[in-house]
């Protein structure tokens, strides 16, 4: 049986965006392992159950030691060698690195994915543009094999990494999102309510633009526009960017947000939504909440960063803004909150579209196409 292994930073994240199309995989005959650092037990015994193969990796998403990132390369690399895959998948930067570095130095095939370009590549401080200049060699000799694919989710990625590394624009493919699944996210008209409700559902960073919702929400009221501020996230307390738990604790008691700590059933919160919105400034792929969002058949709002510009189309199904401008959030958000009918329009619009586009049956088949190819173009 031939074997794929998805090498990546974190549990959750595994299980949130990529359990699908390990699953399809699965479905159509490849045996599944996959590599990350577990933290959660209860995923191991569900994945185990699904009749995945889990190994354990202490790889830290964070750490940026360069004498950590040497033994987790050492100790991941003869994990990678005993598993042995047909196909690694790799997503996100240090497994991108330690297991393109592996399938580099062995000649192996492997998928390198590209679920936003992160701060490596966007921000401008210091320690983040001295890792630039070290991994873009890497990168190149990484690229270098020709058993390699690169996919991204979406065109802007794409160019930007066809314009900085040496990279065939023939062994990079884009590839829409995540995918949702159209049937655990049925559409729904939403709640009538006089108020309506406005969701941030996010990991919980200042780059998320909590702040901009909250300043936008006072700024409303002032004018006599209400909605609630619905929060809800994943906490990150070894992020730098994290948002501490007493900032939100204090906005809830002042009124500014209704906080709702982590939720597990996001369809259902979703659902009791009228509008959502992720004004971020993380320069990631497209932000799963607002491709859920979409299917169940919400209004979205955000910024023009990552991906987020491939989902939304103004005022089709929604709005997208400048980065960082604030007046015209205000104004979009304004717009929304007391026209119904505008927001019920874009929700159904939004759902057309990931019916069409996004919707996960597409997704999986176009990345498990991929692992086809690959091992097609080895036996030849």
């Amino acid at each position: 049986m031939r074997k794929i292994c998805y090498f990546i930073n974190s549990d959750w994240y595994f299980d949130l965006h990529w359990l699908e199309r390990a699953s399809y995989a699965q479905e159509v005959g490849y045996q599944i392992h996959i590599i990350t650092n577990f933290v959660d037990q209860s995923l191991v015994t569900k994945l185990t159950k699904m009749g995945f193969i889990c190994h354990n990796s202490s790889i830290s998403a964070q750490s940026v030691n360069p004498l950590k990132f040497a033994c987790e390369l050492v100790n991941t690399t003869k994990l990678i060698k005993s598993i042995n895959a047909d196909v690694l998948h790799c997503i996100t930067i240090k497994p991108c690195l330690i297991g393109g570095l592996y399938a580099k130095i062995f000649s192996k095939n492997i998928v390198i994915s590209f679920v936003g370009l992160g701060r490596v590549f966007t921000e401008k401080k210091f320690k983040f543009s001295l890792l630039k200049r070290l991994i873009i060699p890497l990168y190149n000799f990484i690229f270098s094999n020709k058993k390699s694919l690169l996919t991204f989710e979406h065109q802007s990625d794409r160019r930007c990494i066809l314009h900085s590394l040496k990279v065939d624009e023939d062994r990079t493919v884009v590839i829409d999102g995540a995918g949702i699944n159209i049937i655990d996210f049925p559409y729904s008209k939403e709640p009538l309510r006089e108020i309506p409700v406005v969701l941030f559902a996010s990991r919980l960073l200042w780059s998320k633009g909590l702040t901009d919702l909250i300043n936008v929400k006072n700024s409303l009221h002032l004018e006599g526009v209400e909605f609630t501020l619905n929060v809800a996230g994943i906490p990150t307390p070894n992020d730098p960017d994290a948002i501490p738990l007493g900032f939100l604790e204090e906005a809830h008691n002042k009124g500014e947000i209704n906080w709702l700590g982590k939720c597990d059933d996001m369809k259902e919160l979703i659902k009791d939504a009228n509008i959502v919105a992720l004004p971020s400034v993380y320069p990631e792929g497209i932000p799963r909440i607002l491709l859920e969002a979409s299917s169940v058949g919400r209004a979205i709002i955000s910024y023009n960063v990552g991906g987020c510009s491939s989902l939304i189309e103004n005022d089709v199904n929604g709005f997208i803004i400048d980065k960082g401008d604030i007046n015209a959030l205000a104004g979009c958000l304004k717009h929304l909150v007391i026209n119904a009918d505008v927001r019920g329009r874009m929700g159904e619009n939004g759902r057309q579209l990931i019916e069409g586009k996004f919707c996960s049956t597409i997704i999986t088949k176009d990345t498990v196409n991929l692992y086809g190819y690959l091992l097609k173009n080895k036996a030849e």
